[in-house]
């Protein structure tokens, strides 16, 4: 009896690249797993151009579990990373677990793409991901198209790597329009801009953003940082002691907020405001 050799079919298609299925006598490598499925029978054959198989769930780490946090009684903070992910945020996360701490990073989606075990980690640590365009574009002003391409293409790469759609979106440059917050409400994302500005990306300076976000901080801030530079992450284990030890609490955006945010509105409503999320009562 001759057997037939195996048939490979790649099929391409998908936010990351195509699924790949290889039939023949040793089995099917299914998309989106590691391991082999029941072994088909030899003749099999699978034909190329065939469509892309995927993954409607892709299977993640359950995210840490800790108590819920009640923003309204204890004092909170969320700090938010922007434009990564890149390999120092692996630091960051190293960081953030040592404090049994939580945090939200805004990624690019071509970043994403490039790292996405850094993304997984992030996920699985119980960090929030959201949405901070694919390319970094400015949204505010631009035609449609690209706006919808820019946001759309990351929430299906996000949603691919970590099994979630994100709900947050930061708009680059913290620059939004009614066109951005009628693209955000199709694609059920709220946006969100800041109350405590570190001005990292001027000032690589790391005393200057420890001593910023130490003295500016109050319960309900929101803290824009960027994991991307390197004087940043080196504020980053200072601005978690300091905060710790003023009673603060490290949370997600969602968490600051009581998870009450609306797609399409900005919290807070305008860049400057004082106050962000939550808060207990006379903080």
């Amino acid at each position: 009896m001759i057997r037939r050799p195996a048939v490979v079919a790649v099929t391409l298609g998908g936010t990351l690249g195509g699924a790949l299925l290889v039939a023949g006598a040793m089995g099917t490598f299914a998309p989106g797993t590691r391991k082999l499925a029941p072994a088909p029978d030899p003749t099999t054959t699978v034909l190329f151009n065939a469509p892309a198989v995927h993954n409607p769930r892709p299977t993640q780490a359950a995210p840490a579990q800790r108590q819920r946090v009640d923003c309204r009684k204890q004092k909170c903070v969320a700090l938010t990373f922007d434009d990564g992910p890149v390999m120092d945020t692996s630091k960051v996360l190293d960081m953030l677990k040592a404090k049994n701490a939580r945090a939200t990073f805004f990624v690019l989606g071509m970043q994403a793409a490039q790292y996405p075990d850094i993304l997984k980690r992030a996920a699985a640590q119980g960090n929030e991901i959201g949405n901070h365009t694919f390319s970094h574009a400015k949204l505010q002003g631009a035609p449609a198209a690209t706006v919808q391409t820019e946001v759309g293409r990351t929430q299906r790469i996000i949603r691919e790597l970590t099994g979630k759609w994100p709900t947050l979106l930061r708009p680059t440059y913290g620059s939004t329009d009614k066109q951005l917050d009628g693209i955000c409400k199709q694609h059920k994302l709220s946006e969100v801009l800041w109350s405590v500005d570190t001005v990292d990306w001027r000032d690589r300076d790391t005393k200057k953003i420890t001593d910023r976000v130490v003295t500016q901080t109050q319960p309900g801030s929101i803290v824009i940082l960027h994991d991307v530079k390197p004087t940043t992450v080196a504020a980053v284990p200072e601005i978690l002691n300091k905060l710790t030890q003023k009673g603060f609490t490290f949370v997600t955006v969602s968490e600051i907020y009581g998870g009450q945010l609306k797609p399409g509105e900005k919290y807070p409503a305008f860049l400057g405001s004082p106050q962000a999320g939550l808060a207990p009562p006379g903080a």
